[in-house]
């Protein structure tokens, strides 16, 4: 058996407690809590961290490195984050940002690797992310090399998960930062609708299976859940073709929505025009009744719900398969809704 099956094997091996039973709304599963440690971190996992931003610091030259914490399961949590350094000596506080962010003291350098950073809340409410940002990217905007370095920093020195009982080896035996096609999990600023990726006159609006952790299979291995799974999102990380400096564009749930691209908006079907034809104020039960039962309904802790439909069409130029995107209030009224055209799928 080679190195990684070991290590999987192990694994799947070791004992763990039984999370909690999970919650529900509608048809969502909300993530349970995780038996690995969440909330905590070790000044060893930070100083990894800083050794790899340096080592891929080329993806984002202008970029600094700080740590933000993010409350997992409440949101209202936030305000109770209270980090503090837990030393030989005792407790001391971590003062954070207005963005829940903060940098590594180089005085805790001499410090023990060990020593652990901790939240007052308890264990599973909080995750943990590297926040890399270059200055002047406009508000509701990321900078791709910025969120490639940020993946790399993060899975890399176990800042992104539980604690480090791999000895960071997991995270580089199994590393997705450079899929093509997917990305391990990141946070928007704000709940979030669309993500268009954008260079020169290339765009790209990704598909809703990449949002809101509708691809994955849920469980309490994932940092995300609850409160963030809004602003959850996922891209396409390690597809060349999209340069560093590409613009990661967000419409937000509460933005207004972004006219229809022109050539979706020609389309000669009878349920793309339904689709087109839809206006705030339908009810789910009213959208299905055009456009049949979607294929996905997702209901967040907000209560805001999102459901998908997907309807395949031959053209002229061959298949396309269209992609409704609505969005509901929590009292199940339609927002707002989006069809987009799916790039066809990769050879393999």
């Amino acid at each position: 058996m080679n190195p990684v099956a070991n290590l999987l094997a192990g694994a799947l091996a070791l004992p763990a407690s039984a999370p909690s039973p999970e919650a529900q709304l509608g048809r969502v599963e909300v993530q349970g809590e995780a038996a690995i440690a969440r909330e905590k971190k070790t000044l060893g996992q930070l100083f990894k961290a800083e050794s790899l931003f340096e080592k891929f610091h080329a993806l984002a030259p202008a970029a600094a490195l700080k740590f933000k914490v993010y409350a997992r399961t409440q949101a209202d949590a936030a305000p109770s984050l209270e980090l503090g350094l837990l030393t030989p000596a005792g407790r001391r506080p971590l003062v954070l940002d207005a963005e829940d962010r903060f940098v590594v003291d180089p005085a805790w350098r001499q410090l023990d690797e060990r020593v652990e950073i901790r939240s007052r809340l308890a264990d599973g409410r909080v995750t943990w992310r590297p926040d890399i940002r270059t200055p002047g990217v406009p508000e509701g905007e990321r900078r791709l090399g910025d969120l490639r370095l940020q993946c790399r920093v993060a899975f890399g020195s176990g800042v992104a998960r539980g604690t480090d009982f791999f000895g960071g080896l997991f995270s580089f035996a199994i590393d997705d930062c450079w899929d093509r096609d997917w990305s391990p999990s990141n946070f928007a600023d704000t709940p979030i609708f669309a993500v268009t990726l954008v260079h020169g006159e290339r765009r790209l609006t990704l598909s809703e299976r990449l949002l809101h952790g509708l691809r994955d299979d849920g469980g309490p291995k994932y940092d995300w859940g609850y409160s963030l799974r809004e602003r959850m999102f996922r891209l396409p990380m390690g597809d060349a073709s999209w340069p560093d400096d590409t613009r990661v564009v967000f419409e937000a749930m509460d933005d207004p929505p972004t006219p229809p691209d022109p050539a979706v908006q020609a389309l000669k079907d009878d349920w793309a025009q339904a689709a087109l034809g839809l206006t705030p104020g339908l009810t789910p039960a009213e959208v299905a009744q055009r456009l049949g039962a979607a294929s996905d309904d997702t209901r967040f802790e907000s209560g805001r719900r999102l459901q998908r439909h997907l309807h395949d069409l031959k053209t002229p130029a061959g298949p396309v398969q269209l992609e409704l995107v609505s969005l509901f209030d929590a009292s199940d009224r339609l927002h707002k809704s989006s069809l987009r055209r799916l790039p066809p799928p990769r050879p393999k």
